[in-house]
This record gives structure tokens, sequence and C-alpha cells, in this order.
């Protein structure tokens, strides 16, 4: 079973809409993810809004490697985030949203979206990870 720290978890829940009622969904997940970033680490994103999109791409990546669920062989998933971050067409923004603007705004929507869609019990009942 992969072992989650508490943080961890709250990252997992927030990306997955457990915790809506405490981090409403506010239309891109850099804005829905600030306020637990604040939380987590106790200081505003917006006083240096740079630094919160390393710290928040750091730690999101970090976290998908870790519960990643790709069985492709060919690192599937972690060829979306990198292109999700480097191509916003028109597919991106007809059908995916397409709302943010930098790079790695939507390098963290598309990683958020993999946390999101991410196995936490196998089809044959084995149990991935915790989340409570």
């Amino acid at each position: 079973m992969i072992e989650l720290s508490k943080y961890e978890k709250e990252w997992i829940r927030t990306c997955k809409g457990h915790n809506v009622e405490k981090y409403p969904l506010k239309g891109k997940w850099v804005l829905t993810l600030k306020p637990l970033f604040e939380e987590i680490y106790g200081w505003n994103p917006d006083m240096d809004y740079n630094s919160y999109l390393n710290v928040l791409f750091s730690r999101l990546l970090e976290i998908q490697l870790k519960i990643s669920d790709d069985q492709s062989g060919s690192n599937r998933q972690l060829r979306d985030i990198f292109d999700g971050a480097f191509r916003n067409g028109a597919f991106r923004k007809g059908l995916l949203g397409g709302d943010d603007d930098l790079p790695i705004e939507r390098a963290i929507s598309v990683l958020c979206g993999l946390i999101m869609c991410n196995t936490v019990i196998e089809k044959d009942g084995t149990v991935r990870y915790v989340l409570d």
C-alpha cells in the first residue's frame, strides 16, 4: 500500500473533489488550491505568485509520481503533463477549459486531473492508498 502523509492526503482529496465545501471550485485549479496552499505552508500565494506556482507544481508532481497508476510502459501520464503545459491550442481551450495562461498553470491543471482520476482501489479490491 502507498503510504501518504497527512498533507498528501489533503491535496489528493481536494483534487478529487472531496473538499469542495472547504475549498470551493473557482474555475481554475491554481485559484481553487490557494487556500489549501496557504493553510499548509502559512504564506499568501499572492505575495509571490511565481513561487506559489513553482511550489504547487513540484508538490503535485511529487504526489502524482508517488500514486501514478500508469501501466502504459511509456510514461503516458508524464507526457500528458508536459503536453498540457506547452500546447494551448483549440483542443485545450474547447474541450478541457484552457483558461490557464501560463504553461505552469496548464501543467498544474493536468496534474490535478491525473490525481483526480487516479485509482484508489483496484478492480480486484486491492487498496492502493487510503485517504481518511
